[in-house]
């Protein structure tokens, strides 16, 4: 986006009409003007009259536009059965309407190819390629009749905000600047607010100039705001619809921010296509791969071209996050936050995060590999009491009583809660605090969670730390971490808990990579006999993963922790639709997909683990959560011994029996497994 070559005065806050705008936007210093082919190509197609060879002579003069034409058709995003050899041919398989809106949309990287590399140009680029392929992938799920005119709309509907920003860049900068969730809302509005007129309708009259049809210009007009076209031909209303839950999808970092703008994209996604969240993902994850081609196809010339499939993962990545700690039907303020990364960890850019300078070539940075980037999580539930040891009985003396501000610090020498001190915080998590205690009383060191002061109020987080409480509660078995008492003090709930004098699996693995296999034995052997008394109680766990499996001592009692997502294998919310609980590594196919679950789905997870102690690794990573999601259902691992010799054949194949994606051809009960284990 060049700066103008002429300067136009700004506009000033009821001095300026639409019409005064528009002309002022379409001086000629400012239009953007599509090759003079393209035009040509476009002014033909619109006569139902022409011949196919006659669009045909007419892209031949510009070789360029042709190669660009004859790629995308042969590219991933039709995939043909046969590839398309002649323009004559590629006219026929785009039809007239199609070929003159997708000429306009190849040509329009030549129409912005002048002036420096900006930060703004970067993101106008993100917007509408991945807008593009989104709205074409989505006509075609619901069989819309034009899906090639949906795309040339995703790929145009944004055009009048370049000129209005090269245009008048201060007052751009002021629309820019307003809170987050009014932008994602109400973008139009405040533009007309600053400037009198939205670059929705700019957009659509620079359009109209260039000929292109009703069908694809009135929707343009009003993507933002579809509602205004109550009344007209529903499919311009479907195609406005359609536009603006691809506006939202492609922000959907921002969104993640605002849970009930995420709880209405959801809603959407169900109701007008049939995607739950979790299948929405997936979708997303299959589109990712033509959005990066689309960009390849279209040369784009922003310096370094941005990875367009790692800014829409990160998006998705971030939804998961949500959804592994809620249901869809559960969004509220405060309960979204667990210990998986933010796009932002994961060197991912989003919209949120800082923005490169103003001008000169992006340097945008890879996403790493999901899996090898994920932090420990051990710090939810008390598993980051990792390796503390137990603590002294307390000098005598009076310790103040517990405050909600001790959350933050604990006071020298530590304080008094109930019927225990608090010596020092272990760690943090996703639902609150963990301390080391001592009970005097049994003279015993024990460990404290605490729900955090910021999710005290929000009744899905006081449940879910209720219902951890209540199922660890049922379970008596010593591969299980006891739960000693359930009470409040000034107003936040906490759990008092057997202190596992030790660390977790997790961080065991973080230094050693690859356990002993008889270690490994020993493990799953314990882990079996506490998962079989989980589900004896008709206890789900799952979130099983090795941060939860707490170790007393490197060659001591395996013990079951953190049952925050646990239910009763007879609670009916177990089987809500859409609901995705777990950890994504260590998901089953039937969590990724939110089917129903019974203990047969620990026991997948539990495969996973054992998987990831012999080998080092869990058996379904991925470059971006979508990707590890999909080989969660997918992919069948190689089996440990074929990776590592020294693995007995029979834990080697009793594992990959719980990896099975089908519940009944798994074992059927963790006991079952465990009498398969070699001695």
């Amino acid at each position: 986006m060049s700066s103008p070559t002429t300067t136009l005065p700004p506009p000033t806050r009821g001095s300026h009409t639409r019409e005064r705008m528009l002309a002022a936007l379409f001086e000629k210093a400012h239009l953007l003007t599509p090759p003079a082919v393209a035009m040509k190509v476009v002014n033909a197609a619109a006569n139902p009259d022409c011949r196919v060879s006659d669009i045909a002579g007419l892209l031949s003069q510009d070789p360029a536009l042709s190669a660009k034409l004859l790629k995308t058709v042969n590219s991933s995003i039709y995939a043909l059965p046969k590839p398309v050899a002649s323009l004559e041919r590629a006219v026929m398989v785009l039809g007239l309407n199609p070929l003159r809106s997708l000429v306009l949309g190849l040509s329009l990287p030549v129409m912005q190819s002048t002036g420096p590399v900006t930060e703004s140009m970067r993101q106008y680029w993100i917007s509408s390629v991945g807008g593009a392929i989104l709205a074409r992938e989505f006509a075609m799920l619901v069989r819309r009749p034009s899906p090639d005119n949906d795309l040339t709309a995703g790929l145009l509907r944004n055009l009048g905000a370049t000129l209005l920003e090269r245009t008048y860049p201060d007052q751009w900068r002021l629309v820019q600047a307003a809170p987050s969730e009014r932008r994602l809302r109400e973008q139009c509005k405040i533009e007309r607010e600053v400037f009198g007129i939205d670059h929705a309708d700019v957009t659509a009259e620079l359009l109209a100039q260039w000929n292109l049809p009703a069908e694809v210009i009135e929707p343009i007009r009003h993507h933002h705001e579809p509602e205004k076209l109550a009344g007209r031909p529903k499919a311009i209303v479907d195609r406005a619809e359609l536009l603006r839950f691809v506006e939202l999808l492609i922000q959907l970092d921002d969104v993640t921010e605002h849970p009930t703008l995420l709880a209405e994209v959801l809603a959407t996604a169900e109701s007008r296509y049939n995607l739950t969240a979790q299948v929405l993902i997936r979708f997303l994850n299959g589109v990712l791969p033509k959005v990066d081609e689309f960009a390849r196809l279209l040369n784009l010339n922003v310096g370094q071209r941005p990875d367009f499939a790692a800014i829409l993962s990160a998006g998705c990545e971030e939804m998961v996050k949500l959804h592994v700690e809620t249901s869809q039907n559960t969004l509220s303020e405060g309960t979204f936050r667990s210990n998986n990364p933010t796009p932002a960890q994961l060197g991912w850019p989003t919209r949120s995060g800082p923005r490169p300078p103003a001008s000169g070539p992006v340097r945008t940075p890879p996403p790493r590999d999901f899996a090898r980037s994920m932090p420990s999580s051990g710090a939810t539930g008390f598993a980051a009491a990792r390796r503390s040891g137990p603590i002294s009985p307390p000098l005598p003396g009076r310790l103040p009583d517990f405050r909600p501000e001790f959350v933050a610090a604990l006071p020298p020498g530590g304080c008094r809660l109930d019927d225990y001190e608090l010596k020092k915080i272990l760690g943090r998590g996703a639902m609150g605090v963990v301390f080391l205690g001592f009970e005097p009383g049994l003279r015993r060191s024990v460990a404290v969670k605490m729900l955090a002061p910021e999710l005290a109020a929000t009744p899905v987080a006081r449940q879910r730390f209720a219902r951890e409480a209540r199922s660890a509660a049922a379970i008596r078995h010593e591969n299980v971490v006891g739960i000693y008492t359930v009470r409040e003090a000034a107003g936040l709930s906490y759990l008092g808990m057997e202190f596992v004098d030790g660390g977790d699996l997790d961080g065991r693995l973080e230094k050693e990579k690859q356990l002993p296999v008889a270690d490994t034995i020993r493990i799953a052997r314990q882990l079996a006999a506490g998962l079989s008394a989980a589900h004896d109680q008709h206890i789900v766990h799952r979130d099983i993963k090795p941060a939860n499996i707490m170790l007393a001592n490197p060659h001591g009692t395996v013990k079951l922790s953190d049952f925050g997502l646990a239910r009763s294998a007879e609670d009916p919310s177990l089987t809500t639709a859409g609901a995705l609980v777990g950890s994504p590594l260590y998901m089953s196919p039937e969590q990724v997909r939110g089917q129903s679950l019974d203990g047969r789905s620990d026991l997948f997870s539990m495969g996973s683990v054992l998987y990831a102690a012999l080998i080092g690794k869990p058996p379904f990573l991925g470059r971006h959560i979508a990707a590890v999601l999909n080989n969660v259902c997918e992919l069948k691992p190689p089996p440990p011994h074929a990776i590592r010799p020294e693995v007995p054949v029979a834990l080697s194949n009793a594992i990959m029996r719980l990896l099975e994606k089908e519940l009944e051809e798994r074992f059927q009960t963790a006991s079952e497994f465990a009498a398969a284990l070699p001695v």
